[in-house]
């Protein structure tokens, strides 16, 4: 059975809107491996101790103890996030060339990167903003860590739906 103009005409737009999506992923997660990678290499510069002495004299032992924590997660992160940025840009230009692993490597990440939100990345917006302000610093962390959630749980539910499979299973 032929398909109709419009049902091409529909195939077309929604092979565009999945060609559109690859590419802006590509470059994302290309900018943001480049970034990771700086970060890597200029970290051991930073003289962090320096840092932390020139705090001694306006914070207390425990606020200095807190920022330490969070710069060391922040730079576990960074690694983390430096690797996924990569699997990413593997991933996306699967889904470019509408391979069925760039699709599932692409939902993985961002589904591992939701997870990761929750994970490591809440704690330390609550931790930092129960520092500044230990009422409302809860709820701070939980709206911060909604946005964060937002980006990644958005490309899931674009790549789940059934025009964009159906482009993956066409091979087209």
């Amino acid at each position: 059975m032929e398909a109709s103009a419009g049902e091409d005409q529909t195939l077309w737009r929604w092979r565009i809107t999945l060609t559109v999506a690859a590419w802006l992923l590509i470059v994302q997660s290309g900018i943001t491996f480049i970034a990771g990678l700086i970060v890597l290499f200029l970290a051991p510069f930073a003289a962090q101790s320096t840092l932390y002495a020139q705090l001694g004299t306006v914070l207390d032992r425990s606020h200095i103890a807190m920022i330490q924590t969070l710069v060391g997660q922040t730079l576990f992160l960074n690694r983390i996030q430096t690797v996924g940025s990569l699997i990413l840009l593997a991933g996306s230009i699967g889904l470019l060339l509408h391979k069925k692993w760039g699709w599932y490597m692409v939902v993985i990440v961002h589904v591992a990167a939701v997870v990761a939100v929750f994970i490591w990345v809440m704690p330390m917006f609550e931790t930092l903003y129960r520092a500044f302000d230990p009422a409302r610093g809860g709820t701070i962390a939980l709206a911060m860590t909604m946005l964060a959630v937002l980006a990644p749980a958005v490309v899931v539910a674009f790549l789940l739906l059934r025009p964009v499979v159906s482009q993956l299973e066409r091979g087209t």
